[in-house]
């Protein structure tokens, strides 16, 4: 019996954690890898093979399915952005600085100023890799392909089993909105030229999803969102908090497809200790309907994360009460396996 407890045991553990050492891991945290095989990185997720290998079953979405969960502080993940993707994760974000006396184009990512490193940016993490995997998952075929298409006028997604479905890649301006809103628009101009993106046409009033819709959270002006010219690709994290007090012409789903506030915002209250009160539910479902019958989403971030017990009643409080559309996870296994 003790030996079949710490089998068991030891299994568990293999699942949930990476073991590594330099650059191989074992690859237990993404569905699509068999878990008894030994993965490089280095390899597995260099910019080549996730658009070579994406229709193969070493795709980085191969055989996982889309979830509702917002990867919050994403970029603190082992592999950001890709870790998330892989067990489906539907929205992952980052927090992002620019310095303009620096004279170059360098967008960092990190959660201070004091955590940043030559190297861990913008286009690192996010851009290089999203450029690849919808390089792949929009797949042309070379000559030496099985199959020539030469036809191939739809536009995929970076998930395997549901290629319509969008990632919401919500960007988080630390410096100043306007410089940094400048340099993150155009360093998207090319996912915009490919219809990568969602985008909302001003001239033809017409809303179009695509692959990746991004959101400016944080220090996002709001006048820069709107006047982006006629295609707006950038979009605003919209106040849910507020959605009783601002009009509808300045927060709607052509600005906000999604929208956001911590659960401390909510319920007027620096500390949360217990579950939420029946007012307080009620409260806040009327806020999330409103954002509904505007064809926006909701997401609610800042809940407590122990003891263990309330943090998981306020998840089953804010997705099966409130009916909020994302849940925000700072464990992605965790909310992975959560049972709503």
């Amino acid at each position: 019996m003790a030996s079949l407890i710490i089998s068991i045991v030891s299994i568990t553990l293999l699942f949930f954690f990476k073991a590594s050492t330099g650059s191989e891991v074992l690859a237990t945290n993404h569905y699509n890898y068999n878990l008894n095989e030994k993965v490089t990185l280095d390899d597995q997720y260099s910019i080549d093979n996730l658009e070579k290998l994406f229709y193969t079953n070493k795709g980085i979405t191969h055989d996982v399915f889309v979830k509702k969960i917002h990867s919050h502080n994403d970029y603190w993940r082992n592999t950001p952005l890709l870790d998330a993707i892989s067990l489906g994760v539907q929205s992952v974000e980052a927090d992002v600085w620019y310095f303009p006396e620096n004279n170059d184009e360098t967008v960092y990512v990190g959660h201070s100023m004091k955590s940043l490193k030559k190297g861990v940016t913008l286009d690192s993490l996010y851009i290089n890799p999203l450029n690849a995997i919808l390089k792949g998952s929009n797949n042309k075929q070379d000559d030496s392909a099985d199959i020539i298409i030469k036809d191939h006028n739809g536009i995929n997604g970076v998930f395997d089993t549901d290629h319509e479905t969008t990632l919401y890649l919500f960007i988080d301006l630390k410096t100043d909105g306007n410089q940094l809103f400048d340099k993150i628009h155009s360093k998207f101009q090319n996912f915009c030229n490919n219809k990568w993106l969602s985008y909302y046409n001003q001239t033809s009033d017409e809303f179009k999803w695509g692959p990746i819709t991004i959101i400016g959270t944080g220090n996002t002006p709001l006048d820069k969102v709107k006047n982006q010219g006629e295609i707006r690709y950038i979009f605003f994290d919209g106040p849910l908090n507020k959605l009783k007090e601002v009009s509808e012409d300045e927060i709607n789903h052509k600005v906000s497809p999604i929208v956001s506030s911590s659960l401390r915002m909510l319920v007027q209250q620096l500390e949360i200790t217990d579950l939420l009160n029946d007012d307080q539910v009620k409260n806040i479902k009327e806020l999330v309907e409103i954002a509904h019958k505007g064809n926006m989403k909701t997401r609610i971030w800042d809940t407590p994360w122990w003891p263990v017990n309330l943090e998981k009643g306020i998840w089953r409080q804010i997705i099966n009460d409130i009916k909020s559309d994302y849940l925000n996870v700072d464990d992605l296994v965790e909310g992975v396996e959560f049972k709503w």
